[in-house]
């Protein structure tokens, strides 16, 4: 995710899709290797995320659609090929976070760009946006999933043309 400075400085551009068994392309990449995808019903009679099984039993139950290195999920459709987004830097870009779902579960990109924006060291917002994160999934879902960070303060140089970002 992208953000600027100035008067719209909570705005921000996300530069990736996430990668979900559910959404529409993987799903029929999924399907036509022989696996499935459909989210488990708990007990409480609550729906869990849409997860990739194979064609013929209920493993793995992967509840994402691209994965480094699970050589059976790969035999059900689970490829390791990243997604690239690429657009040029403007002078008013100043940060760039790269993160997991763990963070964007049940944080907002403007959340997470005020809290990175208000910090000049990229550590210390790093800590913050995991503290904030792990507090949010504690109270909605009392676990935490894994939440890997980067962020980046940007500095075009004030350049006409711009420097290209590709994520």
């Amino acid at each position: 995710m992208l953000g600027p400075s100035g008067p719209e400085a909570l705005e921000s551009q996300e530069m990736s899709t996430d990668h979900k068994p559910d959404r529409p392309d993987e799903k029929a990449r999924i399907v036509a290797s022989g696996g499935r995808v459909f989210a488990v019903e708990y007990d409480d009679g609550i729906d869990g995320p849409p997860r990739v099984w194979l064609g013929h039993m209920d493993v793995p139950g992967l509840a994402m659609s691209r994965s480094l290195g699970d050589a059976v999920a790969h035999t059900a459709g689970v490829v390791s090929e990243p997604e690239f987004t690429s657009r040029w830097l403007d002078k008013s870009d100043r940060c760039l976070i790269v993160a997991t779902d763990g963070l964007w579960e049940f944080m907002s990109n403007e959340e997470c760009m005020e809290i990175a924006m208000g910090q000049r060291d990229p550590k210390v917002a790093v800590d913050l946006l995991i503290k904030e994160a792990n507090r949010r999934w504690m109270k909605e879902e009392q676990v935490s999933d894994d939440i890997t960070i980067t962020v980046a303060y940007i500095d075009t140089g004030g350049s006409k043309e711009g420097v290209k970002v590709t994520e």
